[in-house]
Formats: structure tokens, sequence, C-alpha cells
């Protein structure tokens, strides 16, 4: 008896410990909301691809001041050309052996230059097999400074301004905190440096007038419903901004991204335009794998709420198949997004050679309008209120 019961017991505890155990392994952790701004209280630290040396064999580098490389202290780092080796990385007369990167940290009054630029934060080069990228280290407030005279005239109503650099912070700590570049694209940085993410330029467009602004509006995010939104913005709606989950096929489903009509950028220079391609240009880049291709006709086929085509059909000469391109993300981003400057098309014409396209405004066309925000400044907005408007029951709040 007591034998046959010490058995069972033990028999119990195993299979209790085991399905533990098991659950331990297996559970998925519990869900966190990334977006919620209940844990942001500070200045997060990012880290930003710069174009030029994205996968690049040789760079040059310098620290005009004090700096730590790899953790040895230097009183300066002289103009240096950065190379990828077999062996590591060879920066001037120094060879890191062995290392998949090397860390630049100038201390306080030391000033970081890559290539022709200064930037703030500190330099991560990286090295894969065959190339190295170059990634700088910045906080986020440091970071917009960055960003505000690139995306925006210097000179432009500080209002303006305002709600720019709101919506720059708004955008980076979304992703940052989402960290969909290393997630989705397998890349080691948050952001890029250009219009795949914002404009920075470093330090090369940073005014007095920008840092006071930027130290003015510290810490202000837009928040829906205690969470941050990814506060998209282009230069010129041409009228009315679009939902952005569908135009770009970005962003959540929600009021401040659902598009709103715009009557500020009328009369800007963006507001009209046309482009033209050779028919065989469109064939090649459209085509790539159908050399024989000849189009034969061009149309939307699908509409948004304000205007701007969502959906195009090219149909080709001796087909009745119509095939599918998604009008920014597909059409106008392979072709040429400088030279179609939006999806807001008012007319297509199709000739023997050319096809010339005619529309209004210039970039996807969610989320503010630039150029609308100049307007709304200069007419007494403030620059919350400029949020206010493209951006529909959003709330500015200051997290920290």
């Amino acid at each position: 008896m007591n034998r046959i019961t010490t058995v069972h017991v033990v028999a119990v505890l195993a299979v209790v410990v085991g399905a533990f155990w098991l659950h331990s392994c297996t559970a998925p952790p519990p869900y966190r909301d990334l977006f919620t701004v209940g844990e942001i209280s500070a200045a997060p630290r990012l880290r930003v691809g710069i174009t030029k040396y994205l996968k690049v064999d040789a760079a040059t580098v310098s620290v005009e001041g004090p700096c730590t490389i790899e953790g040895v202290w230097m009183e300066k780092l002289p103009l240096s050309e950065v190379h990828h080796r077999s062996y590591g990385i060879k920066m001037g007369s120094y060879k890191f052996k062995d290392v998949d990167s090397v860390y630049i940290v100038p201390e306080q009054d030391g000033t970081l230059r890559v290539g022709p630029r200064i930037y703030h934060g500190n330099l991560l080069i990286l090295r894969d097999e065959k190339t190295m990228t170059l990634v700088n280290e910045v906080d986020l407030e440091s970071y917009l400074k960055g960003v505000a005279g690139k995306e925006m005239s210097t000179r432009a109503n500080p209002e303006a301004l305002k709600a720019q650099i709101i919506a720059a912070r708004t955008y980076a700590m979304y992703e940052v905190r989402g960290r969909t570049l290393r997630r989705v694209a397998g890349l080691p940085f948050d952001l890029f440096d250009d219009e795949r993410s914002q404009v920075y330029g470093g330090m090369e467009r940073e005014t007095k007038g920008i840092s006071k602004l930027v130290d003015e509006t510290r810490g202000m995010f837009m928040i829906w419903e205690d969470r941050l939104i990814k506060a998209f913005y282009s230069s010129t709606c041409g009228g009315h901004t679009e939902p952005a989950w569908l135009i770009l096929g970005e962003g959540s489903k929600i009021p401040p991204l659902g598009g709103t009509p715009c009557i500020y950028c009328k009369g800007s220079k963006y507001y009209e335009w046309s482009a033209s391609f050779e028919r065989s240009e469109a064939e090649k880049i459209l085509f790539p794998d159908r050399p024989d291709a000849r189009i034969s006709k061009i149309e939307i086929t699908k509409t948004l709420p304000g205007g701007h085509a969502l959906n195009v059909g090219v149909t080709l000469k001796n087909s009745s198949v119509v095939h599918s391109f998604h009008a920014n993300n597909g059409f106008r981003r392979k072709l040429s997004p400088r030279r179609i400057r939006s999806t807001l098309w008012t007319k297509i014409e199709s000739g023997e050679k050319e096809i010339r396209i005619h529309g209004r405004g210039f970039g996807h066309g969610a989320g503010m309008c630039q150029v609308g925000a100049y307007r709304m400044a200069d007419i007494g907005k403030s620059g919350v209120e400029i949020l206010e408007h493209y951006y529909p029951g959003v709330e500015v709040r200051k997290l920290y």
C-alpha cells in the first residue's frame, strides 16, 4: 500500500513537473505593446545608417578632439582612411584584426567627421565578409537637430518647424521601438538617413534657431489612445491626404492616419506637374523579364478617397491581360518618384513613343502636408494646431 502510493505520488509529480517545464520552454513571452507611451521616459539612443557608406570598402573618418576607439583613449583621430581588409578593419596606421566592428566615441568636446559631414554622437563601423557599413549612434534630440533643417527650410515659420520636429520625433521613436528595419530587413540600424526614413544630415543644417525649437518641444509626441502613431508626412498633398495604410501599405488603421482635406498647399510650385517617359524606358522598367513587352494602355483601376491612385493597370499589345501595380509602391517607385511626383494623377497620355502623366502634389500624400504646414503657420496656426489638422484626433503630449 505504502509502496504503491509512493510510486503514484512520484509519477504524478513527474507529470506535473514535466508539464511545467514544457510550458515554460514553449509558451510565448507575455505580449508587450512596444508603442504604448507608459514606458517612454527619456530620449533613446538610436542608430542611423549613413547611406553613402552602406556596403562600402573604404571611407574617411576623423575626430577633432579627444575620443576613445575600442576603449583606447586618443587625444584626437587625424583624418584617416578606413578600409575593409581580410583580417579585419584598417584605420590609418591602425589595424584591428579579427573584429567585426570598431566603435569610435568622441568625448564631449570632440567633433566626429565622416566624409564631408560632421555628426553628433558616436560612430560604429560594421564589417562583413566583403564590405563595411557606417552607422551614426546618436540620441533622439540631437538627431532631430539634423532632421528639421533637411526636411523643411531653416527659414520656415517657427510654428511649422515645431510641427515638423514633433512629427519627426514621433516617427523616429515609433521606428526605434518597433525595430522595423532590424526585424523586417535585418539591418543593423534603426533609420536610414534619406527619404526611406527621414532626411538627416548630421550637423549640416543645424542652426541656433533649429536647436532652440528642438529644445522647446523636447519630449513632445503625437499620441492616439496612449500609443505612438507612425507619423508620416510628405511635401505637397495636392488637396487631400490619404489613408496611410492604403497608399503606403503601412501604419495602423486609425483616424489620425486616415486622411484629411487640405486647402493650404494650392498654388505651390509642386501643386501641378507633368512627367514624360519614353515608352521603351517604361517597358524595360516595368517588365524587366519581358524584352518583347509593348505597352498598349495605362489606366487607374482604383482610386483613394482623396483622389490619389491606389492601383494602376497596364495592358500590353496583343494581350487582354491587365497587369496590376500598386500606384505608389510599384508603379511610381519603379519608374521614378522624382519625376512622377505623386500618385494624384489628373491625366495619363499614352502615345506611340511617349507616356505622359499629369498630376498634383509631391510625395506619397500620407500624414502632414509640409507646404500646407508652412501656409497654416503663416496665417497664425500653432504647431500643435497644424498637427491636429493633419492627424485628426491626435493628442500632442510631453513624455519626458
